[in-house]
């Protein structure tokens, strides 16, 4: 009977782990059929700092199973991205206006400068993140479909030097929470991102800034 119990679980639970439109929507133009979504954009552009956890799944050409990492992600709109990746191996990478910065288990950092003419796809999860929307349809073409509280945001790079480095950017979530981000290179190269627990209106403590930001 537990696989019966179990199926039942999870048809009650259907409106929180509801899936999000499968395809992507039309295009979101500015002046036309942004308004729409004007609401949303401001609800998670005003949440203030971000604190959650995720698994990282990444896909690559010559394996048929994907690398999975799992940690701690951090956003803070002054402070940028950050992700503490606790397993297999602790290490974090901050994005944030400076570049990009990685820092290991021993603190040992590398770091590489941020280049406005060419942004790299890490540049480009920064206004994402904000959901600054006049920055992103500079960067992108943005495709949008909802489904009641489920919604699906699509991101296709205008410029060659990021489209070397990201096919398309996909954000899904349900109401007010962000659930999964796919960063896709190619057909057989992606980065899914799935977003667990979640606390907005995060003040990050003076210990969290000196260890997970700069």
């Amino acid at each position: 009977m537990k696989p019966l119990f179990a199926v039942l679980a999870l048809c009650l639970c259907l409106p929180v782990c509801a899936a999000v439109p499968a395809a992507p929507g039309p295009e979101l133009v500015a002046g036309g059929n942004d308004a729409e979504w004007t609401p949303l954009f401001t609800a998670l552009a005003g949440q203030g700092g971000v604190r959650s956890t995720f698994t990282e799944n990444r896909w690559f050409s010559v394996k048929k199973t994907p690398v999975v990492l799992r940690g701690e992600l951090r956003h803070s709109d002054e402070r940028g991205l950050s992700l503490h990746y606790t397993q297999p191996e602790e290490q974090v990478m901050l994005v944030d206006a400076k570049g990009l910065m990685l820092r290991d288990a021993k603190g040992r950092t590398r770091t590489m400068a941020a280049d406005p003419r060419a942004p790299r796809m890490d540049a480009a999860l920064l206004p994402v993140l904000r959901f600054d929307l006049p920055a992103l349809l500079k960067l992108f073409t943005l495709r949008a479909v909802r489904d009641g509280d489920d919604w699906r945001l699509d991101f296709v790079p205008r410029t060659p030097e990021l489209a070397r480095h990201l096919s398309t950017l996909t954000v899904e979530g349900t109401g007010e929470r962000v659930r999964r981000l796919e960063f896709r290179r190619s057909a057989k190269q992606r980065v899914e991102v799935l977003i667990e627990e979640t606390q907005t209106g995060v003040t990050f403590t003076a210990e969290e800034k000196e260890k997970f930001f700069r």
